[in-house]
């Protein structure tokens, strides 16, 4: 991500609320750190605020030092989320105040607006923009470049592909709320640019695209139009694009709903709990064999939810690396064994579980924690729905990337404790 290049960071500072006192002397605690309670102490009806990106809150000034202090309250603390936690840094302020001007151009203030710069505007208008648009350009591209959907497309030569966008929303995927009203009219265009190479590369005849939610317009919306050939000579695809407030029945009883080649589910929050997803699961997942993409806007949200996928039997066919994650038993560690002196393993390229390239440059503050932030969609997973196939642990393999694996504790990757960026 250029954002975080420009601040000379390879990867996003999530999670750095510091919590782990807090929680030791009080497991019950249900407060928003920086929020309703200090981001130090926890104490609450917090005063004081930071002077720079007014978005973090503190009970004492004395407090907000600490939690500023590159030392920290935590520094000699070597647990799970001790060192890892940096409290209020220099980064996260710049990155929270980078937060405010996005929600200016959310909100549309044009008297606030007027206050900034042209460079200011710009960025800021950008990075909102490009939330909206990493929809289409990771649907688009992992599709092309997962290798569990290669049967599904390759199925779809001169025929239709069929793509189920689950609890879908206006103001996501429809792009309600994108800064140029033009594109927020067009968003169907942009998703037939963005599945114009796969279109060609499959020779489709048409690709058949359906959301789903109870956040989707009110008035289903059922369009068609072109996607707009890569090559000149080559002929044109038909893109169908259709809507449906409703939850997803995966049981297609319904003339707004065809039987799907490929699932897909931005954001879902399957452990979150103000969501119900296990009746939608069940109906498409569990005795389906359906290739499927998820994307979580955290690690540990991502560790999360395959965890509950696991656990329910909806996402059997996963390779060693995860088992491991998940299980963490000697049979998924000798899976994972190293081959050579680099520590490879080898392991099942169905699945796959990895940061997303094709995420958004907008940044987000956490709900629940101050300190912490995520980019939407900034993690991907995706592999075979439904029960494992008998041959799956004897399938050819492939050498992983390179290094150690990192282990997460995913038995308690939904406890607002060790994952407090479930948003």
């Amino acid at each position: 991500m250029d954002l975080l290049a420009s601040l000379n960071l390879e990867n996003l500072p999530e999670q750095q609320t510091r919590i782990q006192t807090l929680f030791g002397n009080d497991p019950n605690f249900d407060l928003k750190l920086g929020f309703d309670s200090c981001c130090a102490c926890g104490k609450a009806s917090p005063k004081i605020d930071c002077s720079s990106c007014h978005r973090v809150k503190y009970c004492s000034k004395a407090c907000r030092d600490k939690d500023s202090a590159p030392s920290g309250i935590y520094s000699d603390d070597n647990s799970e989320g001790g060192e890892r936690a940096l409290g209020h840094s220099s980064i996260i302020c710049a990155l929270l105040g980078l937060c405010n001007d996005d929600e200016v151009v959310e909100a549309g203030d044009k008297k606030e607006l007027s206050s900034f710069s042209d460079d200011r505007r710009t960025a800021a208008t950008d990075r909102v923009a490009s939330e909206f648009e990493s929809y289409p350009a990771t649907l688009a591209n992992v599709l092309i470049e997962g290798p569990c959907y290669q049967d599904a497309l390759q199925k779809s030569v001169g025929s239709t592909l069929t793509i189920h966008v689950i609890g879908a929303s206006t103001d996501s995927e429809l792009w309600e709320g994108h800064p140029s009203k033009e594109q927020e009219r067009n968003v169907f265009s942009c998703y037939a640019d963005a599945l114009a190479e796969v279109a060609e590369q499959y020779k489709m005849k048409s690709i058949l695209l359906q959301f789903f939610g109870p956040q989707c317009p009110k008035t289903n919306i059922n369009e068609t139009l072109d996607i707009p050939p890569v090559q000149a000579k080559q002929s044109s695809t038909k893109l169908r694009v259709t809507t449906s407030n409703a939850d997803y029945d995966g049981r297609s009883t319904n003339k707004q709903q065809s039987s799907p080649d490929i699932l897909v589910f931005f954001n879902p929050g399957f452990t979150c709990p103000d969501y119900e997803w296990e009746k939608t699961l069940l109906s498409c997942m569990k005795e389906n064999r359906f290739p499927f993409l998820v994307t979580t806007n955290t690690e540990m949200e991502a560790v999360a939810d395959v965890q509950f996928l696991f656990d329910k039997k909806f996402f059997e066919d996963i390779p060693p690396t995860l088992k491991f994650i998940l299980e963490n038993t000697e049979d998924a560690a000798n899976e994972m064994e190293g081959t050579g002196e680099d520590d490879s393993f080898d392991y099942d390229t169905s699945s796959f579980f990895s940061p997303n390239p094709y995420c958004g440059l907008r940044v987000r503050q956490s709900g629940t924690m101050a300190n912490d932030v995520y980019v939407k969609s900034r993690w991907i997973y995706g592999g075979f729905s439904g029960p494992i196939r008998e041959t799956a642990s004897k399938k050819s393999t492939t050498t992983s990337s390179k290094g150690k694996r990192k282990r997460v504790d995913a038995a308690n990757a939904n406890s607002k404790k060790t994952n407090p960026a479930l948003v």
